[in-house]
């Protein structure tokens, strides 16, 4: 008598075909979307490469902030408190001192128009408190929370499955602020974020100043002139993206060159690799490259100071003291760079964040960038919103004289760190699939 019990053979290999259809579906989904949302076209407003404006020095200051000498915040402050026209910031988080700054100018210049751009981050990861954009808004300021879904996947294997599990309900703006849920959490985990830091206003007397720096650091520029229009226009395109407010004003119009020894630009996402690449490529014997950052991790920046070394320049750098990426990267540098490379760890006990600065002199003149990205692939690889400047000028103008002061005063009070020692090749190895395939915070 037949078992009628137990399926026929037949249903078990259709219930295994359909099993097998479904799950090969579903890996061809999270693929594709992986893929797609990697190598998507990027949004208006990033991967800018603006034209060279000349300054005079004058018009650049190295800010410096230190326990003796604390300038950066309040050169910010004094730019919001004089502005008559236009402030464009772009800010995570905006601090309570900050905000108070726009209401208070907001109130005493009713028809000021003010443009924030922040991360909408959650509060319980370091975003800003919704009450604070809550009393923006109701003054009257255009707050501009950028929808990050827009930009390219630094995780594409963990955003892709993301994507498909909470991505297509999930949505930061209808979460409960200041709360630890699940959906929050794992939105967390792509690693996406908007970590520009400009303030740009007008000065109230037809010209214009912009303050670049990144988040905790202790150090930043000041410049006034046009390139502060680059950065209006490049700023007003990502908020039109991301918020339907029609009050978005209009950005200035660009205007000439200007007239001085020094010449910038503004760079933005992965023209800043471009740009620090082009610099290193142009380093040999006899020149010095100084770099100081929080995270060090990006290959194609490696190999050309690698590179650079060969051809006989002297590298410096100044690095946080943590084992991925910079212990592995350190290593690497050390064994390769024939010598010609020292690496210090930045004292922990100072509080701040390092600066995101390289700088490559010449025996005539000096080549900076200063800005918020990390040398990573996260930061430099149109991934995550980033952005610097970058000056070439005189070696003995007043501003390249500040930096380079600034890094000597850095390093001299850095430690060599022999006791944070090589690490081992399967740290190394972890550290390379980390960097490659996104699964990492840095």
């Amino acid at each position: 008598m037949p078992d009628t019990d137990s399926p026929a053979p037949a249903t078990r290999s259709r219930l295994a075909r359909c099993a097998k259809i479904v799950l090969l579906v579903l890996l061809l989904a999270w693929l594709s979307l992986a893929f797609w949302n990697s190598a998507k076209p990027l949004p208006p407003g990033t991967h800018i490469v603006s034209q060279v404006s000349r300054l005079s020095e004058s018009d650049v200051d190295f800010l410096d902030e230190s326990p003796r000498h604390q300038d950066l915040p309040g050169r910010e402050m004094a730019a919001i408190d004089h502005a008559e026209q236009l402030i464009v910031l772009d800010r995570s988080p905006v601090t309570r001192e900050l905000a108070q700054h726009l209401l208070a100018r907001k109130r005493a210049r009713p028809n000021l128009k003010v443009v924030l751009v922040t991360d909408p981050g959650n509060q319980v990861f370091g975003g800003t408190p919704p009450q604070i954009l809550s009393s923006l808004e109701e003054a009257g300021l255009i707050v501009a929370r950028v929808r990050l879904d827009r930009l390219r996947d630094s995780n594409p294997l963990y955003s892709g499955l993301w994507r498909m599990v909470f991505g297509w309900w999930s949505d930061p703006f209808d979460e409960t602020p200041g709360q630890v849920t699940l959906p929050a959490w794992s939105r967390m985990q792509n690693f996406k974020a908007d970590q520009r830091q400009l303030v740009v206003a007008d000065d109230g007397s037809g010209g214009w100043s912009a303050i670049v720096a990144a988040a905790g650091a202790p150090a930043g520029l000041m410049l006034r002139g046009a390139l502060a229009r680059a950065m209006i226009a490049g700023e007003l395109q990502i908020a039109a993206w991301s918020t339907d407010d029609d009050r978005l004003p209009a950005g200035p119009p660009m205007d000439g060159r200007g007239v001085g020894s020094i010449d910038a630009r503004f760079l933005t996402e992965g023209a800043i690799e471009g740009a620090l690449l082009d610099a290193i490529a142009a380093a040999g014997s006899g020149d010095q490259i100084l770099i100081a950052v929080q995270n060090l991790s990006a290959r194609r920046l490696i190999a050309a100071l690698l590179d650079a070394a060969a051809r006989g320049a002297r590298l410096q750098l100044l690095l946080a003291r943590n084992p991925m990426p910079n212990q592995a990267v350190a290593g690497e540098l050390l064994r390769q760079g024939g010598g010609r490379i020292e690496v210090r760890w930045w004292p922990a006990e100072t509080g701040a964040s390092l600066h995101r600065l390289l700088l490559v002199q010449h025996s005539n003149d000096l080549w900076m960038n200063l800005g918020s990205a990390n040398f990573t692939r996260r930061n430099l690889g149109d991934l995550n919103l980033e952005s610097s400047v970058e000056l070439r000028m005189p070696a003995q103008a007043a501003p390249a004289r500040a930096a380079t002061g600034y890094f000597a005063r850095a390093w001299s009070g850095a430690a060599a760190g022999t006791d944070f020692g090589v690490p081992s090749s399967t740290a190394y190895w972890r550290y390379r699939l980390a960097e490659a395939t996104g699964l990492s915070s840095f």
